[in-house]
C-alpha cells in the first residue's frame, strides 16, 4: 500500500471537475486525477494557462488517496496537487526529507496556481495512503466518443472494479448523457452563453459533485 509525503495543496472535487468542463478536457477523469490521460491533460492544461508558474513547477505530479476496502465513498473529496511526492519507506526520517526544503521560486509558483484552481486551500506537508494506485477510472468524454486516447485511461483495478455477467452498470447512461450536456455546452467556447445559462451549467456540476 503505497503512502507518501508530498508537498503541495488539496484540490477541492467540485473545483476539479468545474475546472475540467470549463477547460473542455475531453481526456480528463476528475474523479481519479492518477490515471495517465488525466494527469496528461491537466499538466499540458496547465502549461498553456500558467506557463511562467509551470516552468518552476518541473516536478509537479497529482496524487490520490484512496482506501480500497471502503465501499461507500464514490470518490475522495479532494486530490493534492504537488510539487513534492516521496514515498515513505520503512524507518523514513520526515525530518530529514522536510529540511531539504522547497526552492522559493517553486514554493512561489505552487501557491500562485493554487490562488488560481484551489483558492483558500493551504499549501503544506500531507501523508497520502493509496490502497490501489491503479484503480478503475470513469470514463472520459473521449472514451465515450471513442477517441483513440482512451487506451491511455488507468488500467482496471483488480479488485473488482468490472461488473459481474448480467450485471449493468447504472451509472453508464447518466454518465453519456451529462457527457452530451457538457459538450454541447463547451464545444470549443464558440456558443455564446448568458449569466443565467452559466449559472444552470455550475449549478448542474456542484450537484452531481454531491
Amino acid at each position: 500500500m503505497p503512502t507518501w509525503l508530498v508537498h503541495g495543496f488539496r484540490w477541492p472535487r467540485p473545483l476539479i471537475r468545474i475546472h475540467i468542463i470549463l477547460q473542455n478536457l475531453d481526456d480528463a477523469a476528475a474523479e481519479w486525477l492518477m490515471a495517465p490521460a488525466t494527469s496528461a491533460a491537466l499538466t499540458k492544461n496547465f502549461h498553456k494557462l500558467h506557463p511562467e508558474m509551470m516552468a518552476n513547477l518541473l516536478s509537479l505530479r497529482f496524487i490520490e488517496q484512496y482506501d480500497p476496502d471502503d465501499l461507500t465513498t464514490k470518490s475522495q473529496p479532494y486530490a493534492y496537487v504537488c510539487d513534492q511526492v516521496h514515498e515513505v519507506k520503512l524507518g523514513v526520517d520526515v525530518d530529514e526529507l522536510r529540511g531539504k526544503g522547497v526552492a522559493n521560486d517553486a514554493w512561489s509558483a505552487l501557491a500562485d496556481l493554487r490562488d488560481k484552481i484551489a483558492p483558500g486551500e493551504k499549501v503544506a506537508w500531507f501523508v497520502v495512503v493509496n490502497g490501489d494506485v491503479e484503480r478503475w477510472a470513469p470514463p472520459t468524454v473521449a472514451l465515450l466518443e471513442g477517441s483513440s486516447t482512451a487506451s491511455q485511461v488507468s488500467p482496471v483495478s483488480r479488485r473488482g472494479s468490472i461488473p459481474e455477467e448480467g450485471e449493468e452498470d447504472n451509472d453508464s447512461d447518466e454518465t453519456k448523457r451529462q457527457a452530451k450536456r457538457f459538450k454541447r455546452w463547451f464545444r470549443g467556447g464558440k456558443a455564446k452563453r448568458s449569466k443565467r445559462q452559466e449559472r444552470r451549467i455550475l449549478t448542474f456540476t456542484l450537484r452531481a459533485a454531491y
